[in-house]
């Protein structure tokens, strides 16, 4: 149960990485390769990497997203995940990260935080 608890919560991490990535409109080389060496990192199997491949293909879905977030330690993961799977340099990509903050609850000062985390301002 509680290997299935943290496959879950990975998948959940990965979905907000995609979804970050999509939030403008198109997934460049560097999102790309964010994502990659994070399942890299992760040592993940093929199956996996295949499961990303497929979620890269359909569209960004926030509301399913933030269904999918049991509580709000997890929301606070996918949020930095998020910030660490693209560069934050679009209105688009804001306007993501702001909706994700408020819609799973993240209060001001954690996503501070989680921004000074990354190193942005």
């Amino acid at each position: 149960a509680e290997e299935q608890a943290l496959e879950s919560q990975a998948s959940v991490i990965l979905k907000g990485m995609i979804n970050a990535a999509k939030a403008d409109g198109q997934i460049d080389q560097s999102e790309l390769e964010k994502i990659a060496g994070r399942l890299k990192e992760a040592d993940a199997d093929d199956a996996t990497r295949r499961w990303v491949m497929d979620e890269f293909k359909g569209p960004a879905d926030l509301n399913q997203l933030v269904r999918d977030i049991p509580d709000e330690s997890v929301a606070a993961q996918v949020y930095l995940a998020s910030l660490f799977a693209i560069e934050v340099d679009t209105q688009a990509e804001i306007d993501y990260l702001q909706q994700l903050a408020q819609r799973t609850g993240l209060n001001a000062g954690v996503v501070q935080q989680l921004h000074q985390m990354v190193g942005l301002a």
